[in-house]
């Protein structure tokens, strides 16, 4: 019988351990419709309304990886500030004995355990350490879940603000989809329609509401019920993690040049495309080197949303304000 024990004990032994260990990516596509998200770019709600988005954050936290049926594997101690200027918000996983996922559960906010404690207790790089702009209301109220800020009215003239927040607003989204490892790797793309965070708001005179009621309610119901969708690109990834930083220089800048310079481990070639406050393509620059400075000419003063796209995907902006 002692034998017997050691047989099947050896035999699950090999079996668990026959599952490889998947690297597990979650990439969060930032987009108005169909289009990549572009800060300042005019968008209109389900029911007609005119808006724009000058600023655009939230937080994601408790996240489920949904497999085998309905097994869940909880990712701990992970929150993601999401800001949907940077144009892909790419989330680590970890690595799993997971070879296939039916989907992904995660909440938008900052879970109640965590969500009155001090941002002044985390260090600096933490996403719920002090931000700036802020993202924390105080430690009765908490962290502001989703900071929207923007512009309604048929001249995009009438200020709009949802600061949604409240423990009782703490919803989880729910998101299936069905997708198998790849060269030790599970990516799970989706995108994230911000045309319907002011999904039935009228904006039409401009809204501010901050706290855990009316329309900054409705924007947190609305990131649970229609934000999020599998990207019909579900099995496409584009991968920048070669790029350490991006910046512009000086920025401000004067009427005439200011610099471009993309920093990574590779030397490659990438496009950027500057667009106006209003979302009009203003230039496009292709074989845009890494590692070598790029003069960029603007002659005219303003702010513009600079974007660096590889492989036809947007994947971080600036703002550039020429004087």
């Amino acid at each position: 019988m002692k034998h017997c024990y050691t047989l099947i004990f050896a035999c699950l032994f090999i079996s668990l351990s026959s599952f490889a260990q998947n690297s597990i990516q979650l990439n969060i596509h930032h987009k108005l419709g169909d289009d990549a998200f572009v800060m300042q770019t005019e968008a209109t709600n389900n029911i007609g309304n005119q808006f724009n988005v000058r600023r655009l954050e939230y937080y994601i936290s408790e996240i489920s990886i949904v497999h085998n049926g309905n097994i869940e594997t909880k990712i701990d101690d992970l929150w993601v500030l999401a800001d949907a200027g940077d144009g892909t918000t790419v989330v680590d996983l970890g690595m799993h004995n997971i070879d296939a996922i039916h989907g992904i559960k995660f909440h938008i906010g900052v879970d109640e355990a965590h969500n009155h404690a001090d941002p002044a207790s985390y260090p600096s790089d933490h996403p719920l350490a002090p931000k700036f702009p802020s993202m924390h209301w105080g430690w009765a109220a908490g962290y502001r879940f989703l900071a929207y800020e923007g512009n309604g009215g048929e001249n995009l003239n009438r200020n709009c603000e949802l600061h949604g927040l409240g423990d009782n607003n703490y919803f989880q989204t729910v998101v299936n989809a069905e997708i198998t490892a790849e060269n030790n790797e599970i990516v799970l793309n989706l995108d994230a329609d911000y045309t319907r965070i002011l999904e039935d708001i009228n904006v039409s005179s401009g809204v501010i509401v901050h706290g855990d009621y009316a329309q900054a309610q409705k924007a947190l119901q609305n990131f649970r019920d229609f934000v999020f969708s599998v990207s019909e690109e579900a099995t496409s990834i584009v991968d920048f993690s070669e790029i350490n930083s991006f910046d512009l220089y000086p920025n401000p800048a004067n009427v005439g040049s200011t610099s471009i310079s993309i920093n990574a481990t590779q030397d490659l070639q990438y496009q950027v495309i500057v667009y106006d406050v209003l979302g009009r393509k203003v230039q496009s620059l292709k074989d845009v080197r890494s590692n070598t400075p790029t003069a960029l000419k603007l002659e005219t003063a303003g702010l513009y949303i600079v974007s660096l796209v590889k492989e036809g995907q947007s994947v971080i902006t600036k703002k550039l304000q020429v004087n």
